[in-house]
């Protein structure tokens, strides 16, 4: 008997996300990351197979970066009811060739920051989309990562705040859907944190749910586990707070078993825990900091959090807070929009949004604010106002007074304020000309419809991802050919961290959180790779097209390479076995630092121009659209210093002998 075949499409940020997901599935299956690239398939959009103890085989074929393949995943999602545009970092379908449809079955989020501030909450969008989307949708974090000084040292742990973990449980209770954050030790966990939350790390957990999702098994076991380790997770957080700015374990153990949003607002204004968030921003108004004064006059509460930027007002409490802010801000409030505050039939929640950076752009993390607020109350039992009072540009302000609905289309930020809010109120350095700055808002109603996902397109509107993608399946997996890849960061990656090989202990070294911000006479590169003959490290620049490269970006790629190794490493591990901290010895720092730049080929030209332009050691010029079978065509020029790569570089591609075909000038 033949094997049962099932054909799945992973959907992804970039080639890294796509991978991420591939592997999550193979470990999930069989218990090991265990699958074989097709060779018959393009090098832009590979197709992998995976087969099981079980006779059945997957066929998985990945799909690099968002809305380059004729296929809107975000517009699908909003069809099925998500309240906003976001997209997780990897989708999995279930790809049905005769009916040229595809089935969303399981979101997923890979995140390597640190979780704390506003990056605990960046992605809090995305769950709730998926959410009332009703998609699956798990979260893989790391947990016990550490911030650095500006030396490099060490500084300590960073945790998220334990409303965020607590916000992803009552999100699925409410939706009735999976959406649930799994915590991963991060690589740079110290021993001692590493003991305190081994009982809640979840990654086998994850990986039982995610096979009863491919075969469509019995999930109940797995949420289970996954749902308890989620609240512990709660409560140690709360417990090794060192301030007691939260509630306490047993406390938000209660609170969770509260049910509904009402049930939940009436608890936290019986445990009249203070708020008192710090704010900031410097360039605050007069009018703003009354406003802070009032409310808390109001005896706000804090929301299990005192120095989250959410808080409650009681219904009782709401006549008089609406009179005080009309008094404050006379005529630019509506009585429209008093009345609105004043009524008294339902808890009133506020949500606090710095929401821009000091220039006026718009600080992402922000946009998770909101999601988060609704996450624990849920859309229909509280009032929910956002106070907006960073330093937006003055033209942000006319569009939110001319078309509030247009703006939310354009700006993510705007859009998780405007369709999650009932209310909005503007009190910023920049808005002091704006006439009106409360306002009444109808939030988007979300209904899901079960409509038809029409499949991909296999060919994309090529890029930079598509470069990326390729070098990535170049210098990848290819330790036992003497080559590591130790950076790869295509567009939307998180520079989570570089890991360099000592190929003889068989040894890896990582440096964690790393300078995003190149200096003048430096630029991080997109990708770095290892080669054991020589002890080269190629530090490769990619861009769509020849053009867009950087003048002279080739020696900047190797100072930001050799500036960060005369630092030391912050892990280190026998490869694929538990990270631990770097003891300061047996690091080889010694290296020969090569430049390479990497586009899509328009002209032949383009080669020789890169070299000139960007004075780097090695140019790779891709083209996708050859008429011989082969799918992707790298012509290769070199400089007397790389050409001892050529060697290797023609092992590598020997590989993939129907997907890439080399070129030399």
């Amino acid at each position: 008997m033949g094997n049962t075949i099932h054909h799945l499409r992973i959907h992804g940020d970039n080639i890294l996300e796509c991978e991420n997901a591939l592997k999550l599935l193979s470990f999930s299956l069989n218990g090991k990351e265990d699958y074989k690239i097709v060779h018959e398939s393009p090098a832009y959009a590979p197709i992998y197979s995976v087969e099981t103890n079980h006779q059945i085989q997957f066929l998985i074929q990945l799909f690099p970066g968002y809305g380059r393949w004729r296929f809107s995943i975000t517009e699908y999602l909003t069809a099925r009811g998500a309240p906003l545009r976001e997209a997780p970092d990897a989708i999995i379908t279930k790809f049905d060739a005769k009916q040229n449809y595809e089935y969303p079955i399981l979101a997923l989020e890979f995140s390597g920051a640190l979780p704390a501030g506003n990056n605990a909450w960046q992605r809090t969008g995305r769950a709730l989309a998926l959410a009332y989307a009703g998609i699956p949708y798990l979260y893989f974090t790391e947990l016990g990562g550490h911030e650095l000084g500006s030396d490099r040292t060490l500084k300590a742990p960073r945790f998220p705040n334990p409303l965020v973990p607590f916000a992803y449980a009552t999100l699925g209770i409410e939706t009735k859907t999976i959406s649930l954050p799994v915590y991963i030790p991060s690589p740079s966990i110290s021993t001692g944190v590493a003991d305190e939350f081994s009982a809640i790390l979840g990654s086998q957990d994850a990986a039982d749910l995610v096979k009863a999702i491919l075969l469509e098994g019995d999930r109940k076991s797995s949420i289970e586990k996954l749902e308890k380790k989620l609240i512990e997770m709660v409560g140690v957080l709360a417990k090794q707070r060192k301030r007691k700015d939260t509630l306490d374990p047993v406390e938000w153990e209660t609170f969770y078993k509260k049910e509904g949003g009402s049930e939940k607002a009436d608890w936290l204004i019986l445990r009249k825990l203070p708020w008192n968030k710090k704010l900031g921003i410097k360039s605050l108004t007069t009018t703003f900091l009354k406003l802070l004064k009032l409310v808390n006059k109001n005896k706000v509460v804090a929301v299990g959090s005192k120095e989250m930027p959410i808080c409650l007002v009681s219904k009782d409490k709401r006549s008089t807070l609406a009179s005080d802010i009309k008094k404050l801000y006379g005529s630019r409030v509506s009585n429209e929009f008093i009345r609105w505050i004043a009524d008294s039939n339902r808890h009133l929640v506020l949500v606090w949004i710095a929401g821009f950076k000091p220039r006026g752009d718009d600080s992402r993390p922000d946009r998770g604010l909101v999601p988060l607020a609704r996450m624990v109350f849920g859309t229909k039992d509280l009032d929910l106002l956002s106070i907006v009072y960073g330093p937006a540009k003055s033209e942000v302000w006319n569009q939110l007074q001319g078309d509030m609905k247009r703006l939310a289309s354009i700006n993510g930020l705007w859009e998780a304020i405007v369709n999650l809010s009932d209310g909005i109120l503007i009190d910023s350095s920049t808005s002091k000309k704006v006439k009106t700055i409360g306002f009444i808002n109808q939030k988007v109603k979300t209904k899901s419809k079960e409509i038809p996902l029409i499949a991909a397109s296999t060919t994309p509107i090529f890029g930079e991802h598509d470069i990326d993608s390729i070098m990535h399946l170049l210098f990848s997996e290819a330790i036992q050919d003497g080559v590591y890849e130790a950076l790869c960061n295509p567009p939307g990656g998180d520079w989570s961290g570089i890991n360099i090989l000592d190929f003889k202990g068989d040894i890896e070294f990582r440096w964690t959180s790393l300078p995003r911000v190149s200096g003048a006479d430096s630029k991080r590169p997109d990708h770095l790779v290892q080669i054991r003959g020589g002890s080269f490290l190629l530090s490769i620049e990619s861009k769509d097209i020849q053009s867009r490269l950087e003048k002279n970006v080739g020696p900047r790629l190797i100072k930001y390479v050799s500036q960060l190794l005369r630092s030391d490493p912050i892990s280190t591990r026998v490869k694929n076995e538990k990270w631990s901290p770097f003891s300061g010895a047996g690091f080889e720092r010694k290296f020969n630092i090569l430049s390479a730049v990497a586009f899509r080929m328009q002209n032949p030209k383009d080669l020789a121009s890169a070299i000139k332009n960007t004075k780097a050691d090695l140019a790779f010029g891709l083209n996708f659209k050859s008429n011989d079978g082969v799918a992707t065509i790298i012509y290769i020029l070199m400089t007397e210093k790389a050409e001892p790569l050529a060697g290797v570089i023609k092992k590598l591609a020997s590989r993939y002998p129907k997907l890439i075909e080399l070129k030399f000038y």
